[in-house]
């Protein structure tokens, strides 16, 4: 192990945190094209550049990113859901195994006036085609996330390895998204990879009985817009195509990436080991010694791996507490 160890332990309380999604459609149907003019391309990233400047930290700003799904049992791709899909992209054998996404972070002050509230908006672009290219049809979620019970390791290592982030946040009643984020600094064109997984806590039942989303961004803006980039229509195939950048134009089969390899270093334990594209890998199940459950989500960066670790118990009073690691280490 070789770079550093953080502890927190903590009582998570849902109904302290507001949380607001909603999901609508906007815009008109619009098709998908690949617009190619280096000289526009070349000045737009001179603009991204300076805008991101001044951008610390993996969250808050405008990014612009690649989004795919996965089952956490046995890692295997979800394909993007076949009603979303236009029939003449399936007619052409061009079914996309990714959703462009336009997410805005704003991190707020609280009532204690710490910066403990983040709002983010994510725009997902919905595959489409047809004659028009002014208006592309979207999908709009919105999600207040209470920062106070976050993990934030800013460590970093000789392969210019940056912050691990530990974020998670009530989604409805009885689900718990638990959300990794890992900062990239040597990889050109990707800022950070988020990997989310929602659970269902429970003392008897504790699972991931959901998708896992993995989404692969880069910052395009220190400063969030508030997701407002496709309200009243406009939003068109060009503006997307150069938000996204050169890197994540390359990387929209990701999914077909080979997967590495990783043995148990316990064959006789519970614990489950999954492995994902984009060097991904989590761990999962129940520490019996502990009588606790315990997810870690990891990612290998040049010749280190990061992880992220969780454990949760369900106390006595029925409050679930968690507590959470993060370290890095050599990966050979």
């Amino acid at each position: 192990m070789a770079a550093a160890c953080c502890n927190q332990g903590l009582a998570f309380q849902p109904t302290h945190i507001s949380v607001h999604r909603c999901n609508q459609f906007r815009g008109q149907q619009s098709p998908r094209f690949a617009y190619s003019d280096y000289e526009s391309s070349e000045k737009f990233e001179s603009l991204v550049e300076a805008a991101t400047l001044e951008a610390k930290g993996v969250y808050g700003g405008d990014f612009a990113g690649l989004a795919a799904t996965f089952n956490p049992g046995d890692g295997s791709f979800i394909p993007v859901p076949d009603y979303l899909i236009p029939d003449g992209l399936k007619e052409w054998g061009q079914e996309p195994k990714c959703l462009e996404v336009l997410v805005s972070e704003d991190v707020h002050s609280d009532a204690s006036g710490e910066d403990n509230l983040m709002t983010r908006v994510t725009t997902t672009i919905l595959p489409d085609t047809g004659c028009s290219v002014d208006n592309l049809e979207t999908m709009i979620a919105k999600d207040e996330i209470d920062l106070e019970s976050q993990l934030k390791s800013d460590e970093s290592n000789e392969d210019g390895v940056e912050e691990i982030v530990g974020l998670q946040y009530p989604l409805g009643e009885d689900k718990l998204r638990v959300e990794t984020i890992f900062g990239l600094r040597e990889e050109f064109g990707v800022d950070r990879i988020r990997v989310a997984i929602d659970l269902i806590p429970s003392e008897d039942d504790f699972a991931i009985k959901s998708p896992m989303m993995l989404t692969l961004e880069r910052r395009t803006s220190s400063i969030s817009s508030g997701g407002t980039i496709s309200e009243g229509g406009g939003l068109d195939g060009r503006t997307v195509y150069m938000l996204l950048g050169e890197r994540l134009r390359a990387s929209r089969t990701f999914v077909d990436e080979a997967v590495m390899s990783y043995e148990n270093p316990d064959p006789t334990d519970d614990i489950r080991h999954v492995n994902f594209p984009a060097y991904v890998s989590i761990a999962y199940g129940w520490l019996k010694d502990k009588n606790s459950w315990m997810l870690q989500v990891s990612q290998i960066s040049g010749a280190s791996r990061r992880v992220m670790s969780r454990e949760f118990t369900t106390a006595k009073d029925g409050e679930l507490d968690f507590e959470m690691q993060s370290w890095v280490e050599d990966y050979i």
